[in-house]
């Protein structure tokens, strides 16, 4: 039987655990654990070799028994050694026996489906109600995958790509790569809900109703009407008394600074969450793009307060530069981020005419750090 991964996602999980490799060939390596019981497995190299299968079993054994865990949970963190995995779970003193009514879990799966365009919409645009997603947005509940569910009053996990930051971009970076973009996209989307989450549960848990300044700063995070909605018509269910959310980050890659590892949003806070959406709905309208890319062109003279940045991204899925204006620190963070090759973000007002030159007013400029790099 296919055991769903290959050498490679093997070898990345055995280097985040402490192996290292020994020898090995274009058929097997060897690996090594140090420590006062030295452990030594064996990795098939050649996933079309009829023994694959076999062998892999028998790295799992090994690795169930030094690990101390189970054959399923050490399977699924290999298999999911490059993903992100966001377990959505709905809780209720009455559920007992990981079972849950139609409804509750029918409402638990088209919410995990809106989280996740909602939170994609807010790493386009940070808006504070989308009347029309962006089509890159939907297409998120095409692309992540969702896995088995799994008990513990009812788990749902959904399934999205991650890499580590290493592996992204060289120093002095000339183009950003459309396939390598297409990746990070979804580890992007996590790491915004993540943290429009983690604002929505410090609103929902404070004692007191937040301000309208605390719910527009909010939509700055990526929290909107419709990421609110999703979290509601799930708790609203009679048989759900609570939803929390996890996120587990792909071990090759770090967490992002300022996510959350866990939320919870119990029939208190969904009052105060239904509060803040119908604001975000009739009395608050903003609208700001976002954009990742890689600074591939710097322009400043001695004399002016102001330098002048390029910055290759994505627009609709094609390369476009963004050309923007920063003072003096933000400018010199830029050559640094172009210095060593580090992805930045960027929001503002967009200005992109089709077959014109493309520009930002920038209301917010950095690295990338939803890819796991520091501030």
């Amino acid at each position: 039987m296919n055991p769903g991964f290959g050498p490679e996602e093997i070898r990345s999980y055995l280097k985040v655990a402490g192996w290292s490799p020994v020898s090995g060939s274009d058929l097997a390596e060897l690996w090594r654990l140090p420590g006062s019981s030295e452990e030594v497995v064996l990795v098939p190299m050649k996933p079309g070799a009829p023994d694959f299968a076999k062998r892999t079993n028998i790295l799992l054994n090994d690795l169930c028994r030094i690990e101390s865990r189970d054959a399923i949970t050490v399977h699924d963190a290999i298999a999911t050694v490059y993903h992100d995995v966001t377990d959505l779970r709905a809780s209720h003193p009455s559920l007992s026996d990981g079972s849950i009514p139609l409804e509750a879990g029918y409402e638990l799966f088209i919410s995990a489906k809106r989280l996740r365009v909602a939170s994609a919409a807010a790493s386009i645009r940070r808006q504070g109600h989308f009347r029309n997603f962006p089509a890159r947005a939907r297409d998120q509940a095409r692309e992540v995958r969702l896995g088995q569910t799994r008990r513990g009053s009812y788990i749902v996990p959904i399934i999205s790509q991650a890499r580590s930051p290493e592996d992204v971009y060289a120093p002095q970076q000339e183009h950003i790569d459309i396939e390598v973009e297409e990746t990070l996209f979804d580890r992007r989307v996590t790491a915004t809900m993540s943290r429009a989450l983690g604002v929505l549960e410090e609103m929902a848990s404070a004692r007191r109703q937040p301000t309208l300044s605390e719910i527009a700063d909010s939509v700055g995070e990526g929290v909107s009407y419709e990421l609110c909605q999703a979290l509601t018509k799930v708790v609203n269910t009679e048989s759900v008394a609570a939803l929390d959310i996890t996120f587990n980050w792909s071990r090759v890659a770090a967490p992002p600074p300022g996510s959350s590892a866990q939320v919870e949003f119990n029939r208190d806070a969904i009052d105060i969450v239904d509060r803040i959406s119908r604001h975000l709905k009739t009395q608050l309208y903003t609208r700001e793009h976002v954009i990742y890319g890689v600074i591939t062109d710097l322009s400043r003279r001695p004399e002016e307060e102001t330098g002048r940045v390029g910055i290759e991204t994505l627009i609709k899925r094609r390369r476009r530069t963004v050309w923007i204006d920063l003072a003096d620190e933000p400018y010199h963070l830029a050559v640094r981020c172009h210095d060593t090759g580090t992805p930045v973000r960027v929001r503002g007002v967009l200005s992109s005419p089709p077959g014109g030159t493309a520009s930002m007013e920038v209301r917010q400029f950095g690295p990338d750090t939803s890819l796991g790099s520091d501030e």
